[in-house]
């Protein structure tokens, strides 16, 4: 497994000059054949001619797409598993390396250490480490009990006055987005719906958006009304129904699917998905080959039960997508059934597979997740010089997004 950068954290990144590329832009579905003048962490302009007096590294990409950087909307930093082997440990710093490679540039982390996330980003942010960006909610809001605190130590909130203090906090942190659990008639305990909607209040005083962790329907029609900014995860027991779809979309609330997470333990079993390079590449061959194993102890009962789920998976992504609900692309990685960068990938192919357009898929995990973060969309003048230089056009086939020439983060070519 790869995860070195050709520059150090405290070189100063030469311009870079993109020559003869096609430039693919998702935010307005253009095609653009320019050459790219990137200089530190922007992109500097877009150009008709190339300088004669050009002083930098300068880059033929003919018959090559450059595509923004993907931001993965929902992972955790924790590493990569594999049914009956060791966790592949990774935590933020490994992670934000690993992901790289796959032309994952920055992404959300769900839920994690809150000190090592805070302490990670600082150090970033002083530029001091390099590495994807990430952002964070750097804590999980749930009831005491609730889901998040299975996995560690997270804020719960019983009443008002632990909601506004923890939010307070976290704004003073400057927490990237608010994650908050919604698990109405589940096993774990939950926030209530006004616990939900008070707490969604105070973010708003501070222009913090939310991410509603969600179980069920009851779950999503809360998010609804107490007026969350996006929902994550689908429904785990019925699909999700057109006319619920619709309200989502005319409420303005995004949705995070991770539709991977949910599908793809039984392809990692009973496909050749593993034998992509790109996995190869960013988890290490134990955890390739214990999905092999375990394989061949699974039951057909099993295999019809994960039949059944990925089905109805499916049908409520296409229902959302025939809805024009706003998705955003997130794996849910360091779950089962998932690889930290790989999955990313995935998940687009699930977005078009169910009936969305490359062209959206692509936005889900570039423009709009950029939206989201309040962060420059594009590859235009003054955007982020973060982005991926493919061998093939996605927009013929979803799944060249994988097929990665090159990356680069914030103005440096990565190895």
């Amino acid at each position: 497994m790869i995860f070195s950068c050709v520059l150090g954290p405290f070189a100063h990144a030469e311009p870079i000059l993109l020559t003869n590329g096609t430039l693919l832009e998702p935010s307005t579905q253009s095609v653009i054949k320019q050459h790219l003048l990137l200089d530190g962490d922007r992109i500097i302009s877009r150009l008709e001619r190339i300088s004669n007096n050009f002083m930098g590294k300068q880059i033929d990409i003919a018959g090559k797409y450059v595509i923004p950087g993907l931001i993965d909307m929902h992972t955790h930093a924790f590493g990569n598993r594999a049914p009956n082997t060791k966790t592949e440990t990774m935590g933020p710093s490994t992670t934000a390396q690993v992901v790289l490679h796959a032309g994952v540039t920055g992404f959300v982390d769900l839920f994690g250490n809150e000190q090592r996330l805070f302490e990670h980003r600082r150090l970033q942010h002083a530029k001091l480490i390099t590495g994807a960006d990430i952002y964070a909610s750097l804590s999980c809001l749930t009831a005491p009990g609730g889901h998040c605190s299975q996995f560690g130590k997270t804020r719960t909130i019983s009443n008002e006055q632990e909601a506004t203090r923890h939010i307070a906090e976290l704004a003073k942190k400057q927490a990237d987005v608010i994650k908050l659990v919604s698990t109405l008639e589940g096993k774990l305990p939950s926030l209530t719906a006004h616990q939900l909607e008070y707490t969604i209040k105070e973010a708003k005083k501070y222009g913090i958006k939310t991410i509603v962790h969600i179980h069920t329907l009851a779950d999503i029609e809360n998010a609804i009304k107490a007026k969350a900014d996006a929902i994550t995860h689908l429904p785990d027991d019925t699909v999700l129904p057109i006319e619920l779809a619709k309200t989502l979309a005319e409420n303005g609330i995004a949705v995070i699917p991770t539709t991977s997470v949910d599908t793809d333990y039984y392809e990692f079993l009973f496909s050749n998905v593993l034998e992509a390079p790109l996995a190869k590449k960013v988890a290490a061959s134990r955890i390739l080959d214990a999905y092999a194993v375990s394989a061949s102890n699974m039951t057909m009962k099993s295999k019809h039960k994960i039949k059944r789920r990925t089905n109805m998976y499916y049908q409520s992504l296409a229902n959302l997508i025939a809805a024009d609900v706003k998705l955003l692309a997130g794996s849910d990685s360091g779950n089962y059934g998932t690889l930290q960068g790989f999955t990313m990938h995935r998940e687009l192919e699930k977005f078009v597979s169910a009936g969305q357009s490359p062209w959206l898929a692509l936005a889900s995990a570039t423009s709009y997740a950029r939206e989201f973060l309040n962060r420059p969309t594009g590859l235009n003048k003054n955007g982020e010089a973060s982005l991926v230089i493919l061998n093939s056009s996605p927009i013929e086939d979803i799944k060249n997004s994988q097929d990665i020439f090159a990356v680069i983060h914030r103005g440096k070519l990565i190895n």
